[in-house]
């Protein structure tokens, strides 16, 4: 069963809906966004019975903007419980302390973050939202003199997210301070089926800037990468349905993995793959999977067969943030064309409204495993030359 919701829903979701008629959650949201496509609609009334009487069904949200739907209809469900677990950061890192007590984390309100002496603060930490979307308002802090430069910045910050997103999906009320987890970043795009155990439908490696660099920018796939950190991955991502019941679950979790394979959880993004139709439309291209059709008919990748496929190949998701230091709505105008002569095998660019989200658009693409180079050039691109304001 999928719950639709805005901001955007892609092309590839809206057809494979209509092509495998998908039981769809019949909203005002989904009729709006999918108005042009014959769609199998079930009734909220049919959905929420289902919800409660069917334990192997599963929901997928292509959106947490659908959040309030299912918090509003089924409050007081083991679904609802289990997604609030994992969506409210701080309560997260509670559970999550079975696994990893000794982490540092600390929840504050906005006006007691500015009487915390920073000088008895234990750096390099990393200050969110404790419920956030889409790095809004993250901030990594090295230092005392940093931390007040970042709570100067933070009210700004605030006010420019304001509404852009449900208070179940974005809460400025409430920050977590976490000591920041070594290693490299991933995202992974996974279901945990009927008995809880983890299926990985694709893993990406998230490329930043410097150490400092909160951003998602570039997000890369490789069959290399899937050979590499599978299995340890894998075993982890096991060990957190212990913690957390994900049983018919799917989710977006975001972990570190150092040197010696040990991974740890940054967060669990319930229900859904990445934010935008993003990483389960990029499964397409560098797997040939539909996830959606994978999670509905609850089927696994053959990733023994799959890493064959193209070695010499990586598979990158590039966000076109607004890291321009201009208001969208002082831009009049981005330069998509010459974008895409920056990279050499563009394989999809999808365009936002960049006037009300802080985001130009997402672009795909291939490249070689073995030049970067244009991947780091964009990374380390402030997009200043991109826009007409």
């Amino acid at each position: 069963m999928f719950l639709i919701d805005g901001p955007y829903v892609s092309v590839y979701l809206k057809e494979t809906l209509q092509s495998l008629q998908i039981p769809v959650v019949k909203t005002a949201s989904a009729e709006s966004y999918l108005k042009d496509y014959r769609i199998n609609y079930l009734s909220e009334a049919a959905a929420i019975s289902s919800l409660i009487h069917e334990p192997q069904m599963q929901l997928y949200m292509n959106s947490e903007n659908a959040l309030d739907w299912l918090y509003q209809k089924l409050p007081e469900s083991s679904l609802v419980k289990t997604t609030q677990k994992v969506k409210d950061k701080v309560r997260f890192r509670e559970l999550l302390a079975e696994i990893h007590p000794d982490y540092f984390f600390k929840a504050y309100s906005r006006s007691e973050l500015s009487s915390v002496n920073p000088q008895h603060l234990p750096y390099p930490l990393i200050l969110k939202p404790s419920v956030g979307f889409f790095s809004l308002g993250v901030h990594s802090i090295e230092n005392a003199e940093q931390w007040k430069r970042t709570l100067n910045e933070l009210d700004q910050v605030i006010n420019s997210s304001e509404n852009l997103y449900p208070i179940g999906v974005l809460d400025n009320s409430t920050f977590i301070l976490e000591s920041v987890i070594p290693g490299a970043e991933f995202a992974i795009d996974c279901y945990y089926d009927e008995s809880g155990k983890v299926v990985i439908l694709n893993m990406m490696k998230h490329l930043f800037a410097s150490e400092a660099d909160v951003n998602d920018r570039v997000y890369i796939t490789s069959a290399a990468l899937i050979r590499e950190y599978r299995e340890p991955v894998e075993r982890y991502l096991n060990r957190l349905e212990d913690c957390f019941g994900l049983k018919n679950f799917p989710a977006h979790v975001e972990i570190r993995i150092d040197g010696d394979k040990s991974v740890m959880a940054i967060e669990i993004n319930p229900l859904r793959f990445g934010g935008w139709c993003s990483t389960a439309d990029l499964a397409f291209y560098a797997w040939d999977m539909n996830l959606y059709e994978i999670l509905d008919k609850k089927s696994r990748p053959d990733w023994d067969k799959l890493v064959r496929r193209s070695p010499e190949k990586g598979y990158a998701l590039i966000v076109l943030n607004n890291s321009t230091g201009t208001s969208g709505g002082d831009i009049t105008s981005f330069n998509y064309d010459a974008l895409l002569e920056t990279v050499k095998t563009p394989l999809e660019l999808r365009k936002t409204d960049f006037k009300k989200f802080p985001v130009f658009g997402f672009l795909m693409c291939s490249f070689p495993v073995d030049n970067l180079e244009e991947l780091y050039r964009l990374l380390h691109s402030d997009l200043k030359e991109f826009i007409v304001s």
